[in-house]
């Protein structure tokens, strides 16, 4: 380090003293820029740099500049390189690019650089296959990105662009001509009362099409897409996540879908399911295999694409757990009865789940969210359909107490599959979770009118 550091203080000198600087072929004969950022000596490397030294000069084993920052994890001198000009995508003796040596230090950030700037990775999918939009809100501006790879090349990259600072909408750039609102998302109500008829739609998991056939049929959405439900309200019971592969249209389409039905004087509900919550954890196991051949090969982990402080992440981090209209209360897997034995009530089960999903769990709510998000919790209880390890199948008594504790008439969940809309304890439990990605099951819809429950579609 000290005798790098001597050299460049010798060429300033040399400068100084209007004498013959090192030019830029002695800085490459020397190989001064990438000993200096070998050594992690980032001032010296910056010099370098600026004084022409080649920021593509590779050593006898093909080892870039470029390759030595992403191995010493050093972003900005990375980021410098690319600007002056570095190869992104130049592989080495042993077969690596930079951003394959960037993934293995674990440094986000650099990642983050080196695919902005056109870094691929290898990649064995076949198909011509891509995901996105996604838009991260960042200092610098909004940053809208899909992720794509190329068969033909069998790679897979990142393709993005910052957007106006003016814009309220975007238009998409891959697939289908999109129109995307950019819309600051606010805490809804979770409890309302209307005239209204409502829509009631069990855990959709990624299946687009078939949502879409079926709030065609219930005529919430028109021949486009575009709400014609009037001053009607529709209601997601969680689990948009997972297991089909069309889960990002999905979530833009329902993020539309609300401001629509909200400019026509109506209403749409997305009720928190578990997946939410365990994609949001960074569960992936149910994750659809598309995502896992354009996230994996980038070192993305899939939540990273709903991060705090993206579009998608912040809408979600704000919806509900439990919503109650009228006298229908709405929630994923259920309300126990351990649940309010333990003062749990909506609008608190509702606060801390996003208090968690922002802030993590910390000494004020760690008892809370380990009761919440327990088997007995909102997310996952079973209990109004069977028995489990952990508790048994309710009874008629129990559930007339939860009812009458909550002042409601009916219950409706999602989470345990039924092959059509089923009315369980004499129509106060309805289960709502038609599985959507079997085809030979009718589309179905909960319909609540006039008081009135019709389960329409089977």
């Amino acid at each position: 380090m000290r005798y790098l550091s001597l050299l460049l203080l010798l060429a300033i000198s040399l400068s100084a003293c209007n004498l013959q600087s090192p030019n830029k072929s002695e800085i490459d004969k020397q190989g001064l820029l990438g000993k200096a950022i070998q050594e992690r000596d980032r001032d010296l490397a910056n010099g370098l740099i600026e004084k022409g030294g080649s920021v593509n000069l590779a050593d006898s084993l093909g080892i870039t500049p470029l390759h030595w920052a992403a191995r010493r994890a050093m972003k900005q001198v990375a980021y410098t390189l690319i600007q002056n000009g570095a190869e992104v995508n130049t592989v080495d003796s042993f077969g690596f690019t930079a951003f394959d040596y960037a993934r293995k230090t674990n440094s986000k950030e650099l990642v983050r650089i080196l695919l902005e700037n056109g870094a691929s990775a290898f990649c064995n999918e076949e198909n011509d296959i891509f995901d996105g939009p996604f838009v991260d809100l960042r200092p610098e501006g909004r940053y809208a990105y899909y992720l794509k790879n190329n068969p033909t090349k069998k790679s897979v990259f990142l393709e993005g662009k910052y957007l106006a600072d003016t814009c309220s909408t975007f238009t998409s750039w891959l697939g289908k001509q999109e129109v995307y609102p950019l819309i600051k998302p606010e805490i809804p109500a979770w409890k309302t009362n209307t005239k209204e008829p409502i829509v009631v739609l069990g855990d959709v998991h990624g299946e687009f099409d078939r949502l879409i056939n079926t709030l065609r049929e219930q005529n919430v959405i028109d021949t486009e897409n575009k709400w014609s439900f009037g001053k009607g309200h529709l209601v997601f019971v969680g689990d948009i996540f997972d297991r089909g592969d069309k889960v990002t249209e999905i979530l833009w389409f329902i993020y539309r879908l609300e401001h629509e039905a909200k400019k026509a004087g109506g209403n749409l509900h997305f009720v928190f399911g578990n997946h939410e919550l365990m994609i949001l954890n960074n569960d992936n196991r149910y994750i659809n295999d598309r995502y896992k051949s354009l996230c994996k090969p980038l070192g993305l982990e899939y939540a990273s694409l709903f991060h705090s402080n993206s579009v998608l992440g912040e809408w979600l981090r704000t919806r509900n757990s439990i919503v109650q209209i009228n006298d229908y209360l709405f929630v994923h897997g259920g309300i126990s009865e351990d649940l309010l034995d333990n003062d749990h009530t909506a609008d608190k089960v509702n606060h801390t789940t996003r208090q968690y999903l922002t802030g993590g769990i910390n000494a004020d709510n760690m008892e809370d969210c380990k009761e919440i998000f327990s088997s007995t919790g909102p997310f996952w209880y079973r209990g109004y359909f069977m028995e489990r390890s952990k508790y048994d199948k309710i009874s008629k008594e129990g559930v007339d107490r939860i009812l009458e504790k909550l002042n409601v008439k009916t219950i409706v969940v999602g989470h345990t599959e039924v092959d059509q809309i089923s009315e369980f304890f004499s129509g106060k439990i309805i289960d709502v979770n038609i599985p959507m990605r079997d085809g030979d099951l009718p589309l179905q819809a909960l319909l609540i009118q006039d008081g009135e429950i019709v389960i329409t579609g089977n």
